[in-house]
């Protein structure tokens, strides 16, 4: 039935009970490389599953070895999406970089999404996903 969802329209629902937003990551390329200087994208589409529109903020945190410049010197970035219409969603990027530090592994990022209201200093809802991100 999946299929004829796509063709009809299916009603989302949110991925957890009571968030009133869906979150889908996309890592392009998959991998870093390990011992040099090289990045990824890593692509966050937030969409507004709810009938209001609501003030949304991610950020992403990264682990010690890699960073979001090539000197890895940030750990931790903020990006306020501003308000999102109802049923619409928004799609982030957030550029994550290796240096010649790096050591293969498989590095976990922590990615939180939240809601808010009235301003950015009061939160109504979070989730929170972690990313695997893969350096060989």
């Amino acid at each position: 039935m999946g299929f004829l969802d796509n063709i009809f329209g299916k009603k989302e629902e949110p991925a957890r009970a009571g968030l009133p937003f869906n979150i889908t990551t996309s890592l392009r390329p998959v991998r870093l490389a390990a011992r040099k200087e090289s990045s990824l994208e890593l692509l966050v589409t937030v969409k507004n599953v709810s009938d209001q529109p609501f003030m949304c903020s991610i950020s992403l945190e990264v682990p010690k070895a890699l960073g979001f410049e090539n000197l890895g010197i940030a750990k931790t970035k903020e990006i306020r999406m501003g308000e999102l219409a109802p049923q619409k969603e928004k799609t982030l990027s957030f550029s994550i970089c290796s240096n010649s530090m790096t050591i293969a592994g498989t590095y976990s990022a922590l990615l939180s999404v939240n809601q808010h209201y009235r301003d950015y200093g009061h939160v109504l809802n979070y989730a929170k996903k972690s990313i695997e991100i893969r350096v060989v």
